[in-house]
């Protein structure tokens, strides 16, 4: 007989892992006890030396779907005490370091039971166990207990309590539980007696239904329905941009589109995002769901209520599209009373219910590459998993960036991101951050020792940093009656936190070179950065080299009108010269405006130059006739990429490498814009020019690459910056270098776009407090 302890870390607690850890060793007839603890759950064990390595083995390799075990630590004790059975005991006291499970799908066998008529929860719109339903979601504080969520004002019935209470039920411990005699209701506004049934009946009628979900509403009209998905766009004011559609099962994604086996892996796994994938011609899906793309992001229904809803749908092809509730600009609503205000000129009906949203989370959106996901929005089913940073340190608050905000805290060496916030020039998103700030510093338990913001002076998050900082200064005063230090602010420039970034994610120290191409950030020397070859590490980093400056004529201006970025690379690659020849794009300018743009390009009047890659590929596409205005981010460049995969083969457009200031090299794109700048040949011949010019540009990040190596620089090069969501890009970059025996790294578990930038600020500032405490 032996007598063995564990100590288990990870997300271990209110995923089921104790019942699990009681049943295994049940069956394996050892005595024992299980416990949750500040780090975790701790295990003892005691039989026969093979049976105990039996469920040593099976500890880890059995889990319940939710557990995640980070850290899974093994001691012999020096006695075998004479206890006989297996218990689970109360948890231990002491500040809490587990971490909290994200909202996941409904599992199979609540799906199975929601359409059961002999189970009891038969049709319940709020069915869930210990392996599935809200987490992140509702939990108000910690530690993570009924009391303690949205799920407080629903009190158990008998039976439920029964299924709460055994340590060998599916429910054990699950805190979201409830039943038809227990737990929330659903409701229709306006007021319906059977309200699924009558939100049913409205979509198939193509009238727009706002739907509660786990982080938020969705706005869902049937996908299939032009004339529904118009007055969608037109009650949005959602012009262009693509809706994510839902469907009730994987047999129905694939009348929509062609998918791979990691594609349906991740649209059936318990996280339930939203997956870009690529649609199939025939497709009975709207055009107007995304206009002009091959590709369509879909997510499989994921709460009871989806289930229930496509149920009652009975179209020819189930499919809503389920795009979040809110005006352009604004973060996803939450709440009923805001729903109400903000929506009721938008949606002909409202299906709602009594549970409380605590954090509103919007849908995670990905795209398979190379095999594996990357991230376009990480959110809903990935918040607040934590990425594992190379090293620990004391509590560090980064604020992320602008747009596509983010906060990241970390906790020794444990950085756990939020989840989407959006673009903070909108208050209401800037009121949203700042709620998720103290929810994510409530949640862990953290006072952060440092702050972390980006270089930028201007930028709001910076603003919201200063705050803080000032806030944390002004507690420490009234708790201790004396004056106390402000917190430190580290400030991070823009893309060293992008490098950053995905160096901490895929656990890397030491120096690498840092290809990071996106729309804009203040650089060090005081321009607009945007297409940088940094070589360094968490440490610091050195400019060795970039995208040639152009103006950017209007300043912002010019990230909303494409054609502004194109007269202004015309104007770089020929000069004054160019208003006097004959160019497509100076033909279609109203000759005042064309007057004022010169003026701009000529004097440098709010005109500031930029490296960005970001706005070069506005300019290429405006070029090509792919688009004069961005009604969203990143509209030109998309169909620029679009285009590309079209066509069939082209050779490279010219991007040489010249010498620059201070050594570092420059790509030079005004070879290309050249070639460009007479206009496409037909639809096939700009198809090829779009070809052309993303494979010139990979081969220019390839000899760059290689001229910093020649150098003595780094052979590990990471991809980063909101550029390399362009799947044709990034797939020509990552072939280039690895055939140049580069060692290549991209995102995945955080977005390569300003998403990231959290993360990669916690883990320069975490990294300099290790450094010099």
């Amino acid at each position: 007989m032996i007598r063995r302890r564990f100590a288990i870390s990870g997300i271990v607690q209110g995923v089921g892992f104790r019942p699990f850890v009681f049943r295994l060793a049940s069956d394996l007839a050892l005595s024992g006890q299980v416990r949750n603890t500040p780090a975790g759950v701790e295990i003892e064990v005691q039989g026969a030396p093979a049976t105990v390595e039996r469920f040593a083995q099976r500890l880890t390799t059995e889990l319940p779907p939710l557990a995640v075990v980070t850290r899974c630590e093994q001691r012999e004790l020096p006695t075998v005490t004479g206890a006989t059975g297996f218990e689970i005991l109360p948890s231990s006291g002491g500040m809490p370091e587990v971490q909290i499970a994200p909202d996941t799908a409904l599992c199979a066998d609540c799906l199975r039971e929601l359409f059961d008529p002999a189970d009891r929860r038969f049709r319940h719109p709020f069915i869930t166990c210990t392996n599935c339903g809200p987490r992140w979601t509702i939990i108000s504080a910690i530690p993570y207990d009924r009391p303690l969520t949205t799920m407080a004002a629903f009190p158990l019935c008998p039976a439920c309590e029964a299924e709460y209470r055994d340590p060998l039920d599916r429910r054990f411990h699950a805190q979201p539980i409830a039943c038809p005699a227990c737990g929330p209701r659903l409701s229709l506004v306006p007021d319906h007696p059977a309200p699924l049934e009558h939100a049913g009946s409205l979509l198939r009628q193509g009238l727009i239904v706002a739907v509660k979900g786990l982080g938020g509403f969705h706005l869902a009209v049937d996908a299939c329905n032009d004339g529904a998905v118009a007055r969608l766009r037109s009650r949005k004011q959602r012009d262009e941009k693509p809706f994510a559609v839902m469907v009730p099962d994987l047999a129905t994604a694939r009348l929509i589109a062609r998918l791979s086996d990691m594609e349906e892996r991740l649209l059936a796994g318990p996280d339930a995002p939203v997956v870009i994938v690529r649609r199939r011609p025939d497709t009975p899906l709207s055009p107007l769901v995304a206009p002009d793309s091959r590709w369509v992001g879909l997510l499989l229904a994921y709460t009871p209520v989806h289930h229930l809803l496509f149920s009652n749908l009975a179209t020819t092809l189930p499919a809503l599209v389920m795009t979040s509730a809110n005006r352009s600009d604004e973060p996803m609503i939450a709440g009923d009373r805001e729903v109400r205000d903000k929506l009721a000129d938008i949606a002909d009906a409202l299906l709602t219910h009594d549970r409380p949203i605590q954090v509103r989370t919007d849908d995670s959106v990905l795209r398979v590459f190379r095999g594996a996901p990357i991230f376009y929005r990480r959110s809903r089913g990935f918040v607040p998993r934590p990425v594992r940073l190379p090293f620990s340190a004391p509590p560090v608050l980064a604020f992320g960036a602008e747009l596509k905000n983010t906060v990241c805290l970390t906790r020794g060496a444990d950085a756990f991101m939020s989840q989407h916030i959006g673009d903070l020039k909108n208050e209401a998103t800037f009121e949203a951050c700042r709620e998720t700030v103290e929810h994510l510093c409530r949640m862990l338990e953290v006072r952060p020792a440092l702050l972390a913001c980006d270089l930028h002076p201007d930028y709001l998050s910076t603003r919201l940093a200063e705050d803080n900082a000032l806030r944390l200064e002004q507690e420490a005063n009234t708790a201790t009656g004396s004056r106390a230090q402000a917190r430190p602010i580290v400030r991070v420039q823009h893309h060293h936190a992008h490098m950053a970034s995905c160096m901490a994610e895929n656990s890397l120290d030491g120096e690498v070179t840092g290809v990071i191409f996106d729309g804009t950030g203040l650089g060090y020397d005081g321009t607009v950065w945007g297409g940088e070859f940094l070589v360094g590490g968490y440490g610091g980093v050195r400019r060795a080299g970039h995208l040639r400056q152009a103006r950017l004529p209007g300043g912002d201006a010019a990230a909303h009108e494409p054609w502004r970025m194109a007269l202004s690379w015309l104007f770089e690659s020929y000069g004054p010269a160019c208003f006097e020849r004959d160019l497509p794009l100076l033909r279609q300018m109203p000759a005042a405006e064309l007057t004022t743009l010169r003026l701009m390009l000529e004097r440098g009047v709010n005109a500031p130059y930029t490296s960005s890659i970001g706005r070069l590929f506005d300019a290429v596409a405006a070029l090509l006739g792919f688009g004069s205005i961005n009604r969203f981010d990143g509209q030109a460049a998309m169909a620029l990429e679009a285009a590309a995969e079209n066509a069939a083969e082209s050779q490279p457009l010219p991007c040489p490498l010249t010498l620059g200031d201070n050594g570092a090299f420059v790509v030079d794109p005004t070879p290309a814009i050249r070639a460009l700048a007479d206009g496409p040949d037909g639809d096939a011949g700009r198809d090829r020019l779009a070809l052309a010019f993303h494979r010139g540009l990979a081969e220019a990040v390839a000899a760059g690459c290689r001229r910093i190596r020649a150098d003595g620089g780094p052979e590990r090069v990471v991809l980063s910056g909101g550029v390399f969501q362009n799947r044709l890009l990034t797939e020509l970059v990552y072939t280039a270098l690895a055939a140049s025996g580069f060692l290549v790294f991209t995102h995945r578990l955080a977005p390569p776009n300003d998403g990231g930038i959290a993360l990669g600020q916690a883990a320069i500032a975490a990294y300099g407090a290790k450094r010099h405490p």
